[in-house]
């Protein structure tokens, strides 16, 4: 296919917004300042090589302006080349077929007159898959040697560079049938590219001769008293030029300062470490410590060290650490368990995956990051090393997030690397082992000083070949060593490092609440479940609209099941039919779109609480998935453009640090406490009502917990004459009589019965459902809704005061701010609590905020709509 051709191809797709450039020469030849002013263009009908598009004459014909990183799609996104791609099924419209042969990067800038005495280093921190790198006419790095998506590659390019303009050109070779790349499994629809391009940064660094890399600092913390801890600093050092040169290195930590001399032979590199045995000044009484959310503050340290060549620094570099101590156990069932600074801790988290152009900018992912922090998680689980840069770590280090980062299943299933499956991964040969171990040691060199990254994760689903494990078990022992190491995600045992003492035995479909507490031999709330969760999360009625075209947006129909998943997760077989019956039919999509809502909640809430209270038989969960790749309606508790549904905020209830839990297996009321410290004075509410607001159970109690465990607190009585469903509200009050808990159920005197004789790796159905149709004749009643805006720094927050002065109960009440001129929700959005319901004569305040960023120009307004309630 030829370019012409691939050109009208494009515009008969979507409309192109093709140009022709010339590049201004950028001058600015920092790390940061070198992402700019790129170009990128296909290779279909060029009849020059990388010679030639490599010289600064070279003129580029039908090429993109970009900035990097980014992809092929996400360049021609950025360039409207094609629109709306995420509408519909638009994007199942978009050919693969220019894609299958290699595209252009190319770079014009600059360099100063005084460049003699620097070296210069160009850093590819992630390309996929291969590349030829062409500098000012030659070739100075090809595609045998540049290769995998993981891998990082610094090429020294002192001697090919000149003064004044210089014109880099790298040609991207797209993955193949076979290769280990970036892949999306079944989560969604794969990009017609397959990712291929420069998804990291590109940097060019300047150095003096010496030039300072892999900066580690080792921390070490005394579990026992909190009050010791030392620091090991180590870096490479190189030598660049071809003289011995001679000089100091210095690292300064917040004015802690120790210097080390050096010597170098021409060419040589050598690493330097700072140990506190001969540095007094390593050993620091009374650490600012790093915690995890809602156990501490995530205190970090910064800090700069430099190598000198006389009185002039010839190469310097920033880091930022934290002093943490991880652990893991193993209890007296066999389930692996962590220990973060000498403190048992439940895992709570969910799986991240980046945009499906891996093109998330840096502000969505602190927004992101935010959310999972809001949500009271403590772990982000990358299946895959994702993050187009480190800010996803960097957010996560400042907001007290875990992080636990490995390959993906991608390379472990035919279907999905193209390659033939067995027990292991797919990564068996010599070449490929010692490849893929270097890759490994890339991102593992990249990330280990982010205390938020807590465990090294090997294989997905499956082991690594022994050869491979042992391989990396020696370099993360002797470049890292501060970490636990997990073999695998699945229930697997290596012949090598045992059991991994974990499980990924789903579900991944929808189940009832009950599940997660009777469920023994799956994927119930025992162990560490490393992947789970109840299934399809359909989106607020908001973005369903944005993502379904008008016509299709009732009865759920094909383009639903477009914006699901791949095989077995491509439908709505094993959520829908649950849902009408225990919800009853819908129709009409504003109606299914509130009432999915509550079937979100109600599923994602038991999942977490059942962990929490199953303690210390329960060591952690992980939601699949926490957010989406693109506009999806699958495994997600918010959505693509950050809207949050039912299940953001039954998370959020549900992994309080201290809460008061309904057990749907025994029935009981429960409290659960991971905070550090025993909490007392505090006092339990316990009531039951009818849908018509008639209370038929009422008990208090004083109730007290020690620190992180679970404990029943009341067992409750059988109630005669429930109706077929019924309401619990629980609230737990400190002794000032405040509510620090509220969680509210509906429940249903039928019971779900679990149907596990039909039960498959991602689905245990039922022969039977509970009744929760008395939602539907709840009588409408009025609200009262009083609310104050008010502007706190970059924030703008809203108070609201919910009153509802009837005997009837208010279901589901949804608060939203909105922009005043389009009607939209502002997001991202940060509420206390949402889809609440208020007893009888109850007065609620709840308080929210979005950023001032994220606004239009005029004052925002609330919108406040319940179940069966009139006011909006």
């Amino acid at each position: 296919m030829n370019r012409k051709l691939i050109s009208i191809l494009l515009c008969a797709i979507f409309g192109m917004g093709i140009v022709s450039c010339q590049q201004k020469p950028e001058t600015n030849s920092s790390p940061d300042g070198f992402s700019k002013n790129w170009q990128v263009f296909s290779s279909d009908g060029l009849q020059v090589n990388g010679a030639a598009i490599s010289s600064s004459t070279y003129k580029v014909e039908n090429g993109y302006e970009i900035e990097i990183p980014a992809t092929i799609m996400a360049a021609l996104v950025r360039n409207d080349v094609y629109k709306d791609v995420f509408f519909g099924d638009n994007l199942k419209k978009i050919s693969d077929e220019p894609f299958q042969i290699p595209w252009w990067y190319r770079k014009t800038f600059e360099i100063g007159k005084d460049k003699n005495g620097s070296f210069y280093n160009l850093s590819f921190e992630g390309l996929n898959y291969k590349a030829n790198v062409w500098l000012n006419g030659s070739l100075i790095a090809s595609a045998d040697t540049i290769e995998g998506c993981f891998r990082m590659f610094n090429l020294d390019v002192t001697q090919y560079l000149q003064s004044g303009t210089n014109t880099l050109a790298v040609e991207v070779i797209p993955p193949k049938k076979g290769d280990l790349t970036i892949g999306f499994v079944d989560w969604n629809p794969w990009p017609p590219d397959n990712n291929m391009g420069l998804w990291r940064p590109v940097k060019l660094i300047k150095t003096g001769a010496v030039a300072v890399s892999k900066v580690f600092v080792k921390p070490w913390l005394n579990t026992e008293t909190l009050t010791e801890a030392t620091l090991t600093i180590s870096a490479q050092l190189v030598n660049n030029s071809d003289k011995a040169v001679s000089g100091q290195v210095e690292a300064n930590i917040e004015g802690i300062v120790v210097k080390q001399e050096y010597s170098l032979e021409p060419g040589q590199g050598k690493e330097i470490r700072f140990k506190p045995e001969g540095y007094p000044e390593l050993n620091l009484k009374d650490p600012k410590v790093w915690w995890p959310n809602n156990l501490g503050e995530p205190n970090l340290y910064s800090m700069e060290i430099s190598a000198k060549l006389g009185n002039r620094v010839s190469d310097q570099k920033s880091v930022r650490f934290g002093i943490r101590e991880v652990a893991d156990y193993v209890n007296e069932k066999g389930h692996r368990g962590f220990i973060i600074n000498g403190k048992k801790i439940l895992i709570k988290g969910a799986g991240w995956v980046d945009d499906l152009f891996l093109d998330d900018s840096d502000q969505k992912v602190e927004d992101q990051v935010r959310y999972v922090k809001h949500m009271n998680l403590n772990t982000i689980r990358l299946e895959g090393f994702w993050g187009n840069n480190q800010k996803i770590y960097d957010s996560a280090d400042e907001l007290g997030l875990l992080i636990m980062i490995g390959w993906s299943c991608q390379w472990e299933w035919e279907g999905y690397c193209g390659r033939p499956e067995d027990k292991y991964m797919a990564i068996k040969t010599p070449v490929e082992i010692s490849q893929h171990a270097r890759a490994y040691m890339d991102q593992v060199e990249w990330l280990r000083n982010h205390p938020s990254v807590f465990l090294w994760v090997y294989g997905s689903d499956k082991l690594l070949v022994p050869e491979l494990e042992t391989k990396l078990n020696e370099m993360l022992t002797e470049n890292d060593g501060t970490r636990p190491i997990l073999n695998s995600c699945g229930s697997a045992v290596s012949e090598i490092t045992g059991k991994s003492g974990v499980k990924m035995n789903g579900p991944y479909s929808y189940v009832t609440p009950n599940y997660w507490y009777v469920d023994k031999r799956n994927g119930g709330a025992f162990g560490f479940n490393t992947e789970t969760g109840p299934g399809i999360q359909p989106s607020p009625i908001e973005s369903i609209k944005r993502m379904i075209p008008k016509e299709h947006l009732w009865p759920v129909d094909s383009m639903w099941m477009y914006h699901l998943g791949r095989n077995e997760f491509g439908n709505y077989k094993h959520w829908m039919n649950p849902f009408n019956e225990r919800y009853g039919e819908v129709d009409n999509v504003e109606t299914f779109a509130y009432k999915a809502q509550m079937a979100n909640y109600e599923a994602m809430r038991p999942m977490f609480e059942a962990f929490e209270v199953n303690r210390p038989d329960a060591t952690g969960v992980i939601q699949w998935m926490l957010n989406s790749a693109w506009p999806g309606m699958l495994w997600q508790l918010y959505d693509w453009y950050l809207m949050p549904n039912g299940a953001f905020y039954a998370a959020k209830n549900a992994c309080r640090p201290l809460n008061i839990v309904y057990n749907y297996g025994d029935k009981n009321i429960y409290l659960s406490n991971d905070y550090l410290e025993a909490i007392d004075n505090l006092t339990a509410d316990i009531r039951v009502f009818s849908p018509s607001g008639t209370e038929l159970f009422t008990k208090t109690t004083a109730v007290e917990i020690g620190e992180n465990q679970a404990k029943k607190i009341v067992e409750m009585p059988e109630i005669k004459n429930l109706p077929a469903t019924y309401f619990l509200d629980l609230r737990l009050k400190n002794s000032e009589n405040e509510p620090v808990a509220i969680n509210f159920y509906w429940l249903s005197a039928k019971e779900d019965v679990l149907d596990y004789k039909n039960s498959t790796w991602f689905v245990t159905p039922n022969s039977s459902y509970a009744d929760l149709t008395g939602i539907n004749t709840l009588p409408e009643i009025e609200i009262n809704v009083d609310h104050v805006f008010e502007s706190k720094g970059d924030t703008l927050w809203v108070d609201v005061s919910l009153e509802n002065p009837g005997g009837q109960l208010a279901f589901f009440v949804e608060l939203a701010i909105k922009d005043k001129e389009s009607g939209m929700t502002i997001l991202p959005v940060f509420w206390d609590d949402n889809y609440v319901s208020l007893l009888p004569g109850e007065k609620r305040k709840i308080s929210g905020y979005v950023f001032k960023k994220d606004m239009g120009t005029e004052e925002p307004v609330l919108s406040c709509k319940g179940w069966n309630t009139k006011h909006e």
